[in-house]
């Protein structure tokens, strides 16, 4: 509406002549300027010309910009309105109307029709859809809503859950068929007494063909040039445009209405009921998609297809015994036990020529028995051989791991290489293995686009990312660059994964597992890194002068890091200018705070020497004065004796010693010790 409003005025652009001065008109009115809606009523058209408007237009816009006339408003009034007029030589104004313009609404009305046009306009706007999008039908319904499966204007996601659910409960339903069919048929299973069971179980797996014909199918969702197509008038012509829609009809077909005729033991004008075939494969190719291990489903549907081959042949060999008479032979069914369990033993023989079959007797017999052999030789071969590629496919994996390991483990034999190491290769082979099931994820992911290639990094990377302190500060985009760069990396217990002095060409972040920062003499643990922590990244940031490493890191135990080369880190931040210099200044931080550290642990152990040296120096000046004391006290003694022992000899040299017979003895004299002072 407001686009053909658009067009309108266009067509009716009015015109005021230049060349003559009119009188001007000024409305009177609540609008003392431009006329609105409220206060434009009806006129009479203006008389049509021959003339062409926008040649008129053109022609006064260049008299206009000649004559410097200072620019005309055009005015709309009311019929009740008078013309005032105004200075010719000021603003020229002049009446006029449109034309076909039959009514005019109130403001309130104009502004409602605006918005809801607005609102039309937006909804034509093509937005992404995603691969579930809601159905436009169920705003209108607000009030009462019925449920999703129920709701006729509502589609359903061929991808969802729901829906395989209810595939799920169709297969039920065909596989019914497809065994219950040839078995009531050929085998007297069906007797008067169960036939009501039988039949019950019959409508009811016709009740849900019908549902899945009318309300299930009809409503699918389907891809047209790239986008989901969820219009249920659309959904129901692309279902009616299939082949499928055509043998669905043909599966309902009501041959049941022939029961009045024939009986109801004439099971097999059911047979219509089996071309709901694809229903089957659809329900299995859902299943590959959602499972984690689709092999177990791609190999029941193999095994279901032997199954019913030789349930197939069981029905067909019960039926001609029945022909021919059951026991009248060697060849056929003798009529003991349980029949179906004899039949299906004697089908599998048969069918896989294993065992000793009976020799047929007349023409019918060979045939049967020549139709079995081929079918044995030829779709049994196919189908078995199916089942061996699905589980060789299935086990390709581990197939290439084991080829690797024995490979590598007898390259090393021959190379003589000692034991552990040779034990050391295979923990990592085994634990790469556990963790990753695969040595290189880039030849698996290289198959992807670049987008999804990164959507799965992301989702696999993300966590660990998420709490690398170093790139906390750097833009979304960034990360999404680096992590298609990552490499993983396995370390065993006691692996060096840096070693001080060597030169950096790869940082690495940890996983999972732990670290150790180890002192330049390797003896003592200075820190220890876990899960999110980073290290070998001040070799890789550019610094001039520190390109080595500053420290040895050794694994604690089993850990798994990633990698991340200088080239790569380079390559990303190229077009990341901002985040280069966040993570230079996140390096001198890093750098400064490393220093610290050192400066401490350096003044730590300088006071710890300097503490163990002072008190060896005590107990060694300890032990020189205990020492010196003894010595000078001995020196002491040894002098008195000296002394002592001269005086006593000058003693006895000048008074002779008496004779010990003499009466008249003399005192003998006194030695005295004197001290070293005297």
């Amino acid at each position: 509406m407001i686009f053909d409003k658009l067009n309108f005025r266009k067509r009716h652009t009015v015109h005021p002549s230049s060349s003559k001065a009119q009188p001007a008109c000024i409305a009177q009115g609540p609008y003392n300027s431009w006329g609105t809606p409220d206060s434009t009523p009806k006129h009479a058209s203006i008389a049509k010309t021959s003339s062409n408007i926008e040649v008129y237009i053109k022609d006064d816009i260049e008299q206009n910009r000649k004559s410097v006339i200072p620019p005309q408003r055009v005015r709309l009034l009311s019929a009740n309105q008078k013309c005032v007029v105004k200075d010719t030589d000021t603003i020229q104004e002049f009446v006029t109307e449109l034309e076909d313009l039959n009514e005019i609404k109130p403001k309130e009305i104009a502004a409602k029709e605006t918005a809801d046009i607005i609102e039309e306009i937006e909804e034509i706007v093509e937005t992404p859809q995603s691969p579930v999008p809601s159905s436009p039908a169920r705003d209108k319904c607000k009030r009462f809503r019925l449920p999703t499966c129920c709701d006729p204007s509502v589609t359903i996601d061929p991808q969802g859950r729901g829906y395989i659910t209810w595939l799920l409960l169709v297969t039920c339903c065909y596989s019914y068929n497809a065994w219950c069919i040839a078995l009531r048929a050929t085998f007297p299973y069906q007797t008067p007494q169960n036939t009501p069971m039988w039949m019950t179980a019959d409508y009811f797996c016709d009740i849900i063909y019908v549902l899945d014909v009318v309300f299930v199918k009809p409503r699918l969702m389907f891809l047209h040039d790239g986008f989901w197509v969820d219009d249920p008038a659309e959904t129901r012509k692309n279902y009616r445009k299939k082949l499928q829609y055509k043998f669905d009809l043909i599966s309902l077909l009501p041959l049941e209405i022939l029961y009045f005729y024939f009986g109801t033991q004439k099971v097999i004008l059911r047979f219509p009921r089996l071309l709901k075939l694809q229903t089957f494969w659809e329900f299995h190719q859902a299943m590959d998609r959602v499972l984690s291990s689709p092999y177990v489903v791609r190999i029941g549907k193999m095994l279901f297809y032997i199954f019913y081959l030789i349930h197939l042949n069981a029905c067909a060999y019960y039926a001609m015994s029945d022909h021919i008479g059951l026991g009248s032979n060697g060849w056929v069914y003798d009529n003991q036990g349980n029949a179906y369990i004899r039949c299906f033993y004697f089908a599998t023989k048969t069918a896989t020529s294993i065992g000793k079959n009976p020799k047929p007797e007349n023409m019918k017999e060979y045939l049967y028995m020549t139709a079995a052999w081929l079918m044995g030789v030829f779709v049994f071969a196919l189908l078995i051989g199916q089942i061996r590629d699905i589980i060789a496919t299935a086990t390709r994996a581990r197939t290439e791991y084991r080829k690797t390991v024995d490979g590598c483990t007898r390259y090393l034999r021959k190379l003589n290489m000692p034991v552990s190491l040779q034990r050391r290769v295979t923990c990592w082979f085994s634990y790469t293995w556990t963790q990753q099931r695969c040595f290189d994820e880039s030849k698996i992911l290289n198959s992807l686009p670049s987008n999804m290639k990164r959507d799965v990094a992301l989702e696999v990377h993300i966590t660990t990312l998420s709490k690398v302190q170093l790139f906390r500060d750097c833009s979304a985009s960034l990360l999404r660059d680096l992590v298609l760069q990552l490499r993983p990396v396995s370390c065993l217990p006691g692996d060096v994964v840096v070693r001080r002095g060597d030169v950096g060409h790869e940082m690495y972040i940890v996983k999972c597992g732990e670290c150790y920062v180890l002192s330049p003499d390797e003896r003592e643990v200075l820190a220890t890194l876990g899960e999110g922590s980073v290290f070998g990244e001040i070799s890789l940031l550019g610094i001039d002068g520190l390109r080595r490493r500053t420290a040895t890191v050794r694994s604690r135990g089993y850990s798994s890091l990633f990698a991340l080369s200088r080239n790569d880190l380079d390559a990303a931040l190229k077009y990341h200018k901002e985040a280069a210099n966040i993570l230079r200044l996140r390096a001198d931080q890093i750098i400064r705070e490393n220093a610290a550290r050192q400066v401490k642990q350096k003044l730590e152990r300088e006071q710890s020497r300097k503490y163990s040296g002072d008190s060896t120096v005590r107990r060694r000046k300890s032990a020189v004065s205990g020492d010196s004391s003894s010595t000078a006290e001995g020196k002491k003694l040894r002098s008195a004796s000296s002394q002592s022992r001269r005086k006593l000899s000058a003693v006895s040299e000048d008074k002779p010693c008496p004779s010990i017979g003499s009466a008249d003895r003399s005192a003998l004299p006194t030695i005295v010790l004197s001290s070293a002072s005297e």
